[in-house]
């Protein structure tokens, strides 16, 4: 039987590995083990090492949750991007980059691992390896820190990360509009990039979605924040004022600061009772309505109780189901369509239910592992996974 082991520090981390090593046993870390190794639990790795605020940056360990990193950098006029929304305050940084998790301010800010400077990582043999610097001089060359914290790929243990701070804006405005279509949504998304309106954040969430968080539903329904100075922010919800009427939409609630629309919404991104969170869908701005349309009528035919939501400004579609078991075939399905539309996923639910990967991208990722973990310690594939 798997046994759990919450080490205190990373001298510890290091001893196990190295035993778990000699002994050729397994190690799991932010995936369920098998019925043998040690499951890994790095929530006491959650030391805040560092706040250099001179630099703007951050030094933490895989267990401090973005909620309190945001606080204490809060305290000190800082903030660290993917942190800085109410949707992901429960997640520790280790998994927000093991998992891959989208920046949700990406549209104005950029993705999340240009926020990743540096790390330290133990490596299958207990080694201990640091990746980048405060400076940029630290990280050129070959991108170690971004290779080796690539989601869900286990080449060692992330024990550090060494963060790119921002100063917090002046000002934020948050809006809460419905839409009464998609194609509405779709299309207020187009006209705020076509006139530069960029909302630090826009996040669409569906009818199905309101109604498995027990909402009453508001049409189509857009989250979204525009931060920055105070003569800028206001133009800009102005001009995003002007493009919600336009298309039909009505905002129905405004807050300065940070208000409580969003922090309604701020479990979206995590798995409950009676709500599962699959997988994100990347797609062409374009294929959208195209595919969200084909989801729906593929639900309806399956009769499947499943929603979506996502950032629609850059392409990004979550799949959400009522209830704890996701249906396969539907997924199966929906996924095959995505592809044949040019989109890509994000493989979370691939790994979750240990299914092969293929193509180029996979056997580049094998042969990376079989190069830093030959005997297979950290996170072992299941048979299915090496098929």
């Amino acid at each position: 039987m798997s046994q759990s082991v919450s080490p205190q520090s990373v001298e510890e981390l290091q001893h196990l590995v190295r035993t778990a090593a000699a002994a050729g046993s397994p190690i799991y870390t932010y995936r369920s083990g098998q019925s043998e190794g040690v499951m890994l639990d790095l929530s006491n790795l959650n030391q805040i090492f560092e706040i250099d605020a001179a630099n703007l940056v951050a030094v933490v360990g895989p267990g401090v949750t973005l909620g309190i990193l945001a606080a204490r950098l809060a305290e000190q006029g800082l903030r660290f991007i993917p942190a800085d929304t109410p949707f992901y305050q429960d997640k520790t940084m280790g998994r927000l980059f093991y998992e891959g998790c989208s920046n949700l301010s990406s549209l104005k800010y950029g993705s999340a691992k240009h926020f990743l400077m540096g790390s330290e990582i133990v490596l299958p043999d207990g080694e201990l390896l640091t990746t980048g610097g405060k400076t940029v001089k630290n990280v050129t060359g070959y991108d170690f820190t971004r290779f080796f914290n690539a989601p869900y790929t286990d080449y060692g243990i992330t024990v550090k990360f060494l963060l790119k701070l921002l100063p917090l804006p002046e000002t934020r405005t948050g809006l809460a509009v419905a839409f009464n279509e998609v194609d509405e949504v779709l299309a207020f998304a187009r006209d705020l990039k076509e006139n530069g309106v960029v909302p630090a954040y826009l996040l669409w969430v569906d009818r199905n979605v309101q109604d498995f968080f027990q909402e009453p539903p508001q049409g189509q329904l857009v989250l979204l924040e525009f931060d920055g100075l105070q003569e800028e922010s206001g133009e800009q919800c102005q001009n995003a004022a002007v493009l919600i009427q336009k298309h039909g939409g009505t905002i129905r609630e405004r807050n300065e600061g940070r208000g409580q629309t969003a922090s309604r919404w701020s479990a979206l991104y995590r798995c409950a009772d009676k709500y599962v969170l699959t997988d994100e869908y990347k797609m062409a701005f374009t294929r959208q309505a195209e595919f969200i349309s084909l989801f729906y009528e593929l639900a309806g035919r399956r009769g499947v109780k499943a929603g979506l939501f996502g950032q629609v400004a850059e392409g990004k579609l979550n799949l959400v189901f009522a209830g704890v078991q996701p249906e396969h075939a539907f997924i199966e399905e929906l996924a095959a369509a995505l592809i044949r539309a040019g989109g890509v996923l994000a493989g979370k639910y691939d790994r979750l239910t240990g299914k092969c990967r293929s193509g180029p991208l996979a056997e580049l990722e094998q042969r990376a592992k079989a190069a830093f973990d030959p005997k297979q310690i950290l996170n072992r594939p299941t048979l299915q996974e090496v098929k």
